[in-house]
C-alpha cells in the first residue's frame, strides 16, 4: 500500500516497529516490577529473555515495512529499505548485547531489570534516528538514545572507571548536542524548514552560498562526528568504552555508531548533496585523521579493551571513506561494512567477557598468553574477529574493505584509497600482536583458563558471529544486493545522491 501522511493513522503504520518496541519496553519494565526487586532467584533470567523476544518481534514488524509503498508525500518518518536495513543492524547489535550480558551482570552484581529497559530504550532511539526525515525528530531520537547510554555506561556504580567514563561521556555529549541543536536552528533560519526532503531542492536555487546555512551544516557535522567518534571528536571514547560494562561497550561500538552514520547519510548524502564540495573537504580530513590517528594510538595500548576502543574509532574512518566515495556503490559498501563491523566488533568484546575468571575480565595483553591453546573455541573465534577487523582474506572484513576500495577508486580518489590501505597496514600490528600472544606465548599455568565464567548465551553469540563473519566472505552477494536496494530506495531520484555521481 502507499502511505498518505495527510492521514494521521498512516503514521502508526510507518512507526510500527518503534511502537512495538516501545510497548515491549514498558512490558519489560512492568515484569521487572512484579519481581519485587528479587533478581537473585531462577526467575531473573526471564527479564533478559523477555527483552530479547521483544527485539525479535520488533524485527518481524520491521520486515513487514517492506510491504508498504513509498509515501505519497514526505513526512517526519522515512519508509524505505535503507531504514529497514539499518534497523536490522541496530536489532542485531542490541540482541548480541543482551546475550553477552547474561551471566555477566550476575558476576558483576548488577543484574537489574533497568539494564534491559535502558538497552531497549537506546535501541528505540537508534531506530528513530534512522527513520527521521526531520531534524527536530532526529534530535529527539538522538537524545533518547544518548540519555539511556549515559546511564548504561555508569551502570556499574561500584567501579570508579564506570562512573568516570559516564561523566566524561555525559559532559562531552551535552556539548555535542548543543552543537547539533544550534546547527539545526541555523539550517532552519536559512531554509525555513527542518525536513531533509524539503531542504535538498532548495540547495539548487543558490542557497549553497548562504553563510548561515554553511555554518549550520558545519555544526551538524560536528555533532554527528562526535557520535561516530571521529578524530578529533573522539576523546570520550577510550574512557567510556573502557569503563562501561562490556556488553554496553559492545552496543556503543556497534549500534550507537551505526545510528549516527545512518543520520550522516540522510543529512549529508541526501539533503546536503548540493553542497557536497563544501563538506567533502572537511570529511576527507576527518577520515584521514581518524584512520591514522586511531590506529597509531591503538599500537601503543597494553589493554585489549582500550585497543578495541581505538579500533572502533579507526573503523569510523573507513566508513567515512565509503561516504566520501560519492556514488551508489560506495553507499552500498558502507551498509555492508557496517553489518560486518557490527558482527566482528560485538564478537570481539564477547570474547573479552567470556574470558573472565573469578569476577575479573582479562584486560591486559599478557593475560591472553596461551589462550588459543587452552580455550581453542574462544581462541579461534577471537582470532577470526581480529583478522576480520584487520581485513584479512577469508573474513567478511576483507570483503567489506574491498568494496570500499572499489567505490573510492570508481570515484577517482586514488589518494584516499592508498591512505586507507596504509592505515589498515598499521592496524595489522596490534591485531596480529594479540593473535601471536594467544598462540606463541606459553600460559602462566596449565589451568590458567580453566573454569572461565562464560554463560551459554554468551558462548552462542560468539560462535554465531564468528560463523557469520566467515560466511560473509564466501556469500556476500545477497547482503550486498540488499544494501544496494536499500540505497536505491533512499533517494527519490538518481540525481539526489552525493554530488550527482552515478
Amino acid at each position: 500500500m502507499t502511505l498518505d501522511f495527510s492521514n494521521q493513522a498512516h503514521y502508526f503504520l510507518a512507526l510500527l516497529p518503534e511502537i512495538v518496541l516501545s510497548l515491549w519496553l514498558m512490558a519489560v519494565l512492568l515484569a521487572d516490577v512484579f519481581q519485587k526487586g528479587n533478581r537473585s532467584d531462577a526467575s531473573s533470567p526471564s527479564i533478559a529473555w523477555l527483552a530479547l523476544m521483544g527485539l525479535i518481534v520488533t524485527g518481524i514488524a520491521n520486515a513487514w515495512l517492506i510491504t508498504l509503498g513509498t509515501p505519497a508525500a514526505p513526512g517526519l518518518v522515512a519508509v524505505d529499505r535503507f531504514r529497514i536495513f539499518s534497523n536490522f543492524i541496530f536489532l542485531i547489535a542490541a540482541g548480541l548485547s543482551i546475550l553477552l550480558s547474561m551471566g555477566y551482570l550476575d558476576r558483576r552484581g548488577i543484574n537489574k531489570g533497568e539494564f534491559y529497559v535502558l538497552l531497549l530504550a537506546s535501541t528505540l532511539g537508534m531506530m528513530l534516528m534512522a527513520a527521521s526525515l526531520d531534524l527536530i525528530l532526529l534530535f529527539l531520537a538522538l537524545e533518547l538514545m544518548s540519555i539511556a547510554i549515559y546511564v548504561l555506561v555508569g551502570f556499574d556504580r561500584r567501579d570508579p572507571r564506570s562512573s568516570e567514563g559516564a561523566l566524561k561521556y555525559f559532559l562531552l555529549g551535552a556539548f555535542s548536542s548543543a552543537f547539533l541543536l544550534y546547527g539545526i536552528a541555523l539550517v532552519f533560519g536559512s531554509t525555513g524548514s527542518t525536513n531533509v526532503a524539503e531542504i535538498a531542492p532548495l540547495l539548487r536555487t543558490g542557497l549553497e552560498t548562504n553563510r548561515m546555512f554553511l555554518v549550520g551544516a558545519a555544526l551538524l557535522l560536528v555533532g554527528l562526528a562526535f557520535k561516530v567518534a571521529a578524530v578529533p571528536f573522539h576523546v570520550w571514547t577510550p574512557d567510556a568504552y573502557d569503563g562501561a560494562p562490556t556488553p554496553v561497550t559492545a552496543l556503543m561500538a556497534t549500534g550507537v555508531k551505526a545510528a549516527a552514520f545512518a543520520s550522516f547519510i540522510r543529512i549529508f548524502a541526501v539533503s546536503f548533496a548540493g553542497v557536497y564540495q563544501e563538506w567533502s573537504g572537511v570529511l576527507w580530513w576527518l577520515a584521514v585523521l581518524t584512520m591514522f590517528g586511531a590506529n597509531l594510538i591503538a599500537v601503543t595500548q597494553g589493554s585489549v579493551k582500550r585497543m578495541l576502543a581505538y579500533s572502533s574509532i579507526a573503523h569510523a574512518g573507513y566508513l567515512l571513506v565509503a561516504l566520501l566515495a560519492a556514488n551508489s556503490y560506495g553507499a552500498a559498501a558502507f551498509l555492508f561494512y557496517l553489518l560486518v563491523y557490527t558482527l566482528m566488533t560485538a564478537g570481539a568484546f564477547g570474547v573479552v567477557i567470556a574470558s573472565a575468571k573469578d569476577g575479573k575480565e582479562r584486560i591486559a595483553l599478557q593475560d591472553y598468553s596461551g589462550f588459543g591453546w587452552q580455550q581453542p573455541v574462544l581462541g579461534a573465534a577471537f582470532a577470526i574477529f581480529l583478522l576480520s577487523l584487520a581485513g584479512f582474506p577469508l573474513t567478511g572484513g576483507f570483503i567489506g574493505k574491498l568494496f570500499i576500495l572499489r567505490a573510492i577508486l570508481d570515484a577517482q580518489q586514488p589518494v584516499l584509497a592508498v591512505l586507507l590501505v596504509l592505515a589498515s597496514a598499521i592496524s595489522y600490528f596490534y591485531y596480529l600482536r594479540v593473535v601471536i600472544v594467544m598462540y606463541m606465548r606459553p600460559a602462566p599455568a596449565e589451568d590458567s583458563y580453566a573454569g572461565l565464567e562464560q554463560s551459554a548465551p554468551t558462548r552462542f553469540a560468539i560462535i554465531a558471529t564468528a560463523v557469520a563473519v566467515i560466511a560473509l566472505f564466501f556469500l556476500p552477494g545477497w547482503f550486498l544486493n540488499a544494501a544496494q536496494l536499500s540505497v536505491a530506495s533512499l533517494f527519490a531520484a538518481p540525481d539526489t545522491f552525493l554530488g550527482l555521481r552515478p
